[in-house]
């Protein structure tokens, strides 16, 4: 069986689990740098287990280990973990990349052998019963879905609680300098998140780079960013289809980015309801930013650039990332739609342009994703 077609059963089984209200946890844990821990597996700080049938968060960290424990609180948070895991007989484990031998359930045990010269760990839920959302994610939507980091990147997408959320970097020096309880609290932090990604997967409201939410058109449901992509597609037969007027009245010329405005919004409101208009600003090089529209229900900005003389690659380039840094901050935007109208074939390398550009300008918290029409 392929790893694609097993991803589809077991996604069915997480989703049979919620909707028959199954028991269900996501676990997570933090560790220190594997650089820093390098003849021997990683010190671990933190681990957390989110119910959400419950909807609680148990962590065991060393910052709670009793004041008898204190130089054996690792080994105390391990065997405190265990004994819960184990008593979770018919709970379904959801987690983020710990079917890796170098991080995941297997590096758990091997520090626990480690610690305990040799100790068995206890047997827990089965590799079978075992869930990877970001695997999940990845079969649903390819492995381009977020920007790296992954987990904080979607998680912002989303609009999750991030209040206690610190990224890989900063834990590892939380470690080096003993802060027990800020690792606990962003190791919780990352559990419920994986589950309330999983959540979002199975009921279809996930946020990722390549999906923003559904349009509902003509009974059916349409991913948002898929339906503006396309309507850029059809673009230039909407061109070339108001080019000529039946009664020889004026038309529109299509020669700038404001006559693809006009056009473009009128495309937009046959699927959206609530577009906003944006208005153009100068950019501290002197170019004006020129994103178009957003889309608040999605948190989608669309950008329509026209190929004209002096916007070459390079210049696409400095123009998106004026745009990017115009946007990044603010908070009802995660996701830049870069429409580049083409039409006559001026850029040189379109598809390498459209991979390098929305692969160097996406970043934590911020999509973006160019589409150059030349055909």
């Amino acid at each position: 069986m392929s790893r694609v077609r097993s991803l589809e059963i077991e996604l069915g089984q997480v989703r049979d689990a919620m909707q028959e209200r199954q028991d269900l946890a996501a676990v997570h844990y933090a560790c220190e740098s594997f650089q820093d821990a390098k003849d021997k597996p990683a010190g671990i700080s933190a681990i957390a287990i989110y119910d959400l049938r419950q909807n609680t968060v148990a962590c065991y960290s060393r910052a709670d280990a009793p004041p008898t424990m204190a130089d054996h609180a690792e080994i105390d948070l391990l065997r405190r973990f265990y004994d819960d895991i184990v008593g979770r007989v018919d709970t379904q484990l959801l987690h983020w990349n710990m079917d890796r031998p170098e991080f995941g359930f297997d590096a758990l045990a091997k520090r626990f052998r480690y610690l305990t010269d040799g100790e068995a760990p206890p047997n827990i839920t089965p590799s079978s019963r075992r869930y990877d959302v970001d695997a999940f994610l990845a079969d649903q939507f390819g492995e381009t879905y977020a920007p790296h980091s992954k987990l904080e990147s979607t998680a912002k997408m989303n609009r999750l609680d991030m209040r206690s959320f610190k990224d890989g970097p900063t834990e590892a020096d939380l470690f080096r300098s003993s802060d027990w309880a800020s690792i606990a609290r962003s190791t919780a932090s990352k559990a419920k998140i994986i589950g309330q990604l999983a959540e979002r997967l199975v009921v279809g409201t996930i946020r990722t780079a390549h999906s923003a939410g559904l349009v509902t058109f003509a009974g059916a449901k349409l991913d948002a960013v898929a339906v503006v992509l396309d309507l850029g597609r059809q673009y230039l037969l909407v061109e070339r289809s108001l080019g000529k007027h039946p009664h020889g009245r004026d038309v529109v010329k299509f020669e700038n980015e404001w006559d693809d405005q006009y056009i473009f919004r009128a495309l937009l409101a046959v699927f959206f309801d609530d577009i906003r208009d944006e208005d153009r600003v100068q950019t501290t090089a002197g170019s004006g930013s020129r994103i178009d529209f957003v889309l608040a229900d999605y948190q989608l900005a669309i950008e329509l650039k026209h190929t004209r003389l002096g916007l070459d690659d390079k210049q696409l380039g400095v123009e998106l990332s004026a745009d990017v840094t115009r946007y990044g901050s603010r908070s009802d935007i995660t996701h830049l739609l870069c429409l580049v109208f083409d039409h006559k074939g001026t850029l040189r390398n379109p598809r390498a342009l459209e991979k390098d550009l929305s692969k160097s300008h996406s970043q934590a918290g911020m999509t973006v994703t160019v589409q150059i029409y030349d055909r």
